[in-house]
């Protein structure tokens, strides 16, 4: 199932420019923007921090094939990229309270 969302992610990613967009893709959307949530530095080679306003229930990592990505997982909600591939990387974030959002990180 991820999968599948996964490339039905991409397919909709590839015809946007290389800009970050915040456009759900299940599960609950946030109309009132009160959800603050960021990835720097982008583009990485290494370290990836994400801060939420809302606490954070998963982060599914994907490649622009739609391959699940495992990276190295760090506190405080940090990742390195660095046994990565270089490329786009996509992320779906779910909070707690059931809120997606999707974003894009460039990994040189």
């Amino acid at each position: 199932m991820k999968r599948l969302l996964a490339i039905g992610m991409l397919a909709f990613t590839c015809q946007l420019s290389a800009q970050e967009t915040t456009e759900p893709t299940f599960g609950k959307v946030d109309e009132l923007n009160e959800w603050d949530l960021r990835c720097f530095p982008n583009p990485t080679s290494d370290l990836l921090i994400i801060k939420s306003s809302k606490e954070i229930k998963s982060i599914d990592f994907f490649d622009i094939n739609g391959r699940e990505l495992k990276p190295t997982g760090m506190p405080n909600e940090c990742y390195s990229l660095s046994d990565l591939p270089s490329g786009w990387v996509f992320m779906l974030v779910e909070s707690v309270d059931g809120f997606v959002e999707k974003k894009n990180v460039y990994k040189q």
